[in-house]
């Protein structure tokens, strides 16, 4: 494994779980949304109250993607810029994997560290619903319901990648090499 591969796979790496956990910021923004309409912090403010926010919120949207597509398909610029393959002694580490192999593995991880994070957080909405569902009469309506499918799922999405990580690992392979391509091409 020379450098620049080794350093492709930590921006990788780093990419895939920065996009996990920004995916816990999305119910926390719907809420804030949702709390802000029900208070009336549009109402006496204008069409300019909810322009504001809105822009905010694209602008942040955008920068994220903007910064996930970057360091998981533009990772040879970003090595290419930042000069992390040079300064080193031997061409070569000798960790024999390939790099596919790794992904698989950083794939595998991060769906079982999404799974396990969110687990007892979904058991412990359940038991909220289950206590609460005296005063509330639907699911619809009740307070914990939210949050229990959220966090179902995130559990769902962290089986899905330490069960099918095949499919994820082909994707960013695949994206690679188009992005190799239309270099070369260039």
């Amino acid at each position: 494994m020379t450098p620049r591969s080794f350093f492709a796979i930590v921006i990788k790496i780093i990419a895939i779980y920065l996009i996990v956990e920004s995916l816990a910021e999305i119910p926390q923004l719907l809420g804030t949304l949702m709390s802000f309409f029900q208070i009336g912090g549009f109402s006496g403010s204008g069409i300019g109250g909810l322009i504001v926010p809105l822009f905010w919120i694209a602008l942040i949207v955008a920068f994220y993607i903007f910064f996930f597509r970057l360091c998981l398909f533009k990772t040879d610029w970003i090595i290419d810029k930042l000069k992390l393959d040079r300064g080193f002694d031997e061409e070569k580490f000798e960790i024999n994997m390939h790099r596919s192999v790794i992904l698989k593995i950083v794939i595998i991880v991060v769906g079982a560290l999404m799974a396990a994070d969110s687990l007892p957080q979904l058991c412990k909405q359940v038991f909220a619903y289950f206590q609460s569902s005296a005063i509330y009469s639907s699911f619809k309506t009740n307070l914990a319901s939210g949050w229990i499918v959220y966090y179902f799922v995130k559990f769902s999405i962290g089986l899905f990648l330490m069960s099918a990580n095949r499919i994820v690992v082909n994707f960013i392979e695949l994206k690679r090499k188009e992005t190799t391509q239309n270099t070369e091409l260039e």
